[in-house]
């Protein structure tokens, strides 16, 4: 028969007067037993780190060493089981709520939250973590969808080039100021620069890590219309 930890620490010494008191009061080796089992049920989630002391989990574990079934703690002869329970899981602040395993291990630590002002703290920090990385995804997502092809090429440079030269000798179309002045600062290398993004040596313009936005050639083809190529 298992014995009674006598190393359990003083945050559970009230739970473990609980138990001794059931456990002096029971008059069959039966029911001595099985309370013995319950602690070590209880012991046994306190070791493993886990907050969740529901009949549910308690229940599992207990059927794992032979003890009282899941149901004998939920009907009217478990209230003695029940009581103990309690008593563990407050003084370890567990939850006395079933947490569910289909649920993600942050969302199923956020249920076994005791306190519900924390609880609603912290599900609205993870929410808004959410959000952030749904944005960050969805921008990442975008860079890619204009990204038309790897690093330039030999060939992309070289023709980059030609093009540069041949903007050099085109003169500006006829568009209006406010339209040269939009196309200006739109490859303008301090507004790019702010924005992460940079003009390549082929024209085409890139971001920080080196994905094309804009295709080859395409700061030249301003450069010519807009007549400000070096």
């Amino acid at each position: 028969m298992n014995q009674l930890q006598t190393t359990a620490p003083d945050i559970i010494r009230d739970a473990r007067q609980l138990f001794l008191a059931y456990k002096k009061a029971a008059l069959k080796a039966s029911k001595v037993e099985n309370l013995e089992k319950l602690w070590n049920a209880l012991e046994s989630i306190r070791k493993d780190g886990g907050q969740d002391y529901s009949l549910a989990e308690v229940g599992r574990r207990l059927r794992e060493i032979g003890g009282p079934k899941t149901q004998s703690l939920r009907n009217s002869q478990g209230s003695h089981y029940r009581d103990i329970i309690t008593a563990y899981a407050n003084a370890m602040n567990g939850s006395l709520k079933y947490a569910s395993k289909t649920k993600s291990n942050v969302d199923q630590a956020v249920e076994l939250i005791a306190d519900p002002s924390i609880k609603a703290i912290i599900k609205a920090a993870l929410e808004n973590a959410k959000h952030l990385k749904t944005r960050n995804d969805n921008l990442h997502a975008a860079f890619k969808s204009l990204n038309i092809g790897a690093l330039p090429t030999d060939k992309d440079i070289e023709s980059g080039k030609k093009l540069n030269n041949l903007a050099k000798s085109e003169s500006p179309k006829a568009l209006t100021p406010q339209f040269l002045n939009a196309l200006k600062k739109g490859i303008d290398a301090s507004r790019l620069a702010q924005e992460g993004l940079n003009i390549a040596i082929d024209g085409s313009i890139e971001n920080e890590h080196g994905d094309r936005i804009f295709p080859p050639a395409f700061a030249f083809a301003i450069q010519a219309i807009i007549g400000t190529s070096k």
